[in-house]
């Protein structure tokens, strides 16, 4: 029997609302173009709690998985490579004309979970990449 994998994605859109002038769903909107500096923003709170949470119960699960040598488990955090992209949100152009009827006062922006060119495909990328290290490597290495 071959060996399961699971990958855990680990950062969310939660911290995305203190990006946002305001919620998504209620014409909140993002002016960043370009990435934080490291002094600029910082996951705090809550949401660093909760990242600390995952981050030890996959290593937990992974302890487990081990036991049992069949499961193994790997974290893909992204909560940092969001902030890279605080511009990954379709913003407006979520509809094909949001123009078409004159510019509003307020326009709708959603966030990163769209299917856009951008953070997305990134994390895909390093998501294939970690799984191809996994295909490639003995189990006593990983």
């Amino acid at each position: 029997m071959e060996d399961q994998i699971l990958i855990i994605f680990i950062g969310d859109g939660n911290q995305m609302n203190a990006i946002f002038q305001g919620a998504w769903d209620k014409a909140g909107a993002c002016p960043k173009t370009k990435p934080y500096s490291n002094k600029e923003k910082k996951v705090e709170g809550m949401d660093n709690e909760m990242r600390k949470v995952e981050i030890e119960e996959v290593e937990n699960a992974k302890n487990k998985g081990n036991e049992f040598g069949r499961l193994r488990f790997e974290v893909l955090d992204i909560t940092n490579l969001a902030l890279l992209r605080p511009d990954g949100h379709p913003g407006p152009y979520m509809n094909p004309f949001p123009f078409y009827n004159g510019v509003q006062e307020h326009v709708q922006n959603d966030c990163v979970h769209w299917c856009l060119p951008g953070p997305i495909d990134t994390w895909n990328e390093i998501f294939l990449e970690m799984i191809k290290k996994w295909e490639e490597q003995p189990r006593s290495e990983k």
